[in-house]
């Protein structure tokens, strides 16, 4: 059977005018409440917990480079190709001996590691921002270092590397792992 106009304007009337029970009312405060949230979340915890790394300065101690001197890196334009530019007190660390307090990430499988990834984040944390490739080191050790969740002080010749094809600014070679104490 087809509706007459009338029925069907009738009908739009009572739809329209239908009062939103309490527990409707719950629910749409709630999603709003949970709306609200997950923005205040995204656009303003987020960002401001990216914005700072507490665990490269828990990483400081006498006689160790801190982290945030190896992040004075910039790309340049020379003779239209992107190189990389390090600052002045990166450049004067080439090829010397320094230490580095930090976390490793494993290259290989096993316990002992003879090549890995030093940097001021352990990888096994939920809660840290990756680093970016400022914030890492290429390690190659003459012995054999334990893997720890723990940080370690790795004692090496510090090179900078600005054309490694995997993106690495920095490598240390015949790597040694240092006990605290030593320092």
């Amino acid at each position: 059977m087809k509706k007459t106009s009338v029925e069907a304007r009738a009908m739009k009337k009572t739809r329209a005018k239908k009062k939103i029970a309490p527990e409707e009312w719950f629910f749409f405060g709630g999603l709003a409440g949970g709306t609200a949230a997950a923005l205040l979340v995204a656009f303003v915890l987020v960002p401001m917990s990216a914005t700072s790394n507490h665990s490269a300065k828990a990483l400081e101690m006498p006689g160790v480079v801190p982290w945030y001197s190896l992040s004075k890196v910039s790309y340049v334009q020379r003779n239209g190709k992107t190189e990389l530019e390090f600052g002045e007190d990166i450049n004067q660390l080439n090829g010397k001996s320094i230490k580095l307090r930090g976390y490793i990430t494993p290259l290989q499988l096993g316990r002992d590691q003879k090549h890995f990834i030093l940097s001021p984040v352990p990888p096994s944390c939920a809660f840290h921002m990756l680093p970016g490739t400022a914030e890492m080191v290429e390690i190659f050790t003459s012995a054999p270092v334990a893997y720890s969740l723990e940080p370690v002080v790795i004692s090496g010749t510090l090179g900078l590397v600005s054309h490694d094809p995997s993106g690495i600014f920095y490598q240390m070679a015949d790597a040694v792992q240092v006990s605290t104490p030593q320092l």
